[in-house]
């Protein structure tokens, strides 16, 4: 039989709630990999699986310490065991999109990394963390997931990293990949992927995660946004900002008054949008000021790149030249 790793981070997947019609009073992160592993017997028939507890968290309680060790982790099994089908990590729904995209970047080996969770916890009537954990299994020991990087599998779906993101509070289809819509499915008759391409950019495969990590902050465009804020952060000595513009990555005068009155060196910085889809294009009104776009990425998404570019000690003008690379932005 194939193997597989299960690593388990807590999140609703492993929630329990007092009463089974429950569905938003719960504690997340109680249950342990072990537990969501006997609650689905019928994993019996698809793999010999391996349980690691890497947390057991709320994924909004998540670190990056957190991160550093199922990086590490992940790393460490797939250099140490080609015969490893895959690996599935089970996660809370509130930051599982910036995992994935997190070890998208990390992570290179064309065995799949396969995220799931649930949007209701495992006592709940109709739970779907036991369907979405099978499905997430059926996925990483498919041999038509090979090459297609990290993937997430909740509701049936399967979504790309760089893709998938949360659009709402409530229901088990509370994930879509906005714009593009998601890479396959699975059911009862199999995985369903296309092709993967020959290859898939993996920026920072080599990168160690180094501690602390620096500080990267996240603003929201609105109307008359707060004049202090831009200064306070950048004398607080943050390292990186993402702008939640409005429209297409639009900053205000305000904002960019502030930058511009900025005595200091300003930060590496990318330009996001709040509409939830749709690309930020390059813009030479902000490109004086240092403002590169982060293309089709989410702002939280944008904020990991960012991360992983000041450890990888990137300047403004190679953080711009990757993110002009399109088959890793657009």
């Amino acid at each position: 039989m194939p193997r597989l790793l299960l690593l388990a981070t807590g999140g609703t997947i492993a929630g329990r709630a007092d009463e089974a019609t429950s569905l938003n009073r719960y504690e997340a992160g109680v249950l342990v990999g072990d537990e969501l592993m006997q609650s689905v017997p019928q994993l019996e028939e698809l793999a010999v699986i391996t349980v690691e507890q890497i947390a057991n968290v709320d994924s909004a309680d998540l670190q990056f310490h957190h991160w550093r060790r199922l990086v590490a982790r992940i790393r460490e099994v797939l250099a140490v065991d080609p015969d490893l089908e895959g690996v599935v990590i089970t996660h809370g729904t509130n930051t599982l999109e910036e995992t994935a995209w997190l070890l998208q970047l990390l992570i290179d080996d064309p065995r799949p990394v396969v995220l799931v969770g649930a949007m209701r916890p495992a006592t709940a009537l109709s739970a779907d963390g036991p369907l979405n954990l099978f499905q997430a299994m059926q996925v990483a020991r498919a041999p038509e997931s090979r090459g297609h990087g990290v993937l997430v599998v909740m509701d049936g779906w399967i979504h790309a990293a760089r893709e998938v993101t949360k659009v709402a509070t409530q229901g088990v289809g509370a994930f879509e990949s906005p714009g593009v819509g998601p890479l396959g499915w699975v059911d009862d008759a199999g995985v369903h992927l296309p092709p993967a391409q020959p290859a898939r950019p993996v920026p920072f495969s080599d990168l160690q995660l180094a501690e602390p990590w620096p500080q990267v902050a996240i603003l929201h465009g609105c109307v008359e946004p707060p004049s202090a804020l831009i200064p306070a952060l950048l004398s607080a000595g943050v390292r990186g900002l993402v702008f939640t513009g409005t429209g297409a990555g639009q900053l205000s005068a305000l904002e960019r008054c502030a930058l511009e009155d900025w005595p200091g060196p300003l930060p590496l910085m990318l330009r996001a949008n709040r509409c939830g889809s749709g690309p930020v294009h390059r813009d030479e009104q902000f490109a004086r000021l240092g403002l590169l776009p982060a293309g089709r990425l989410s702002p939280q998404k944008a904020r990991v790149l960012l991360l992983l570019a000041l450890m990888a000690g990137l300047d403004r003008a190679e953080l711009g030249t990757l993110t002009s690379q399109r088959q890793f932005m657009s």
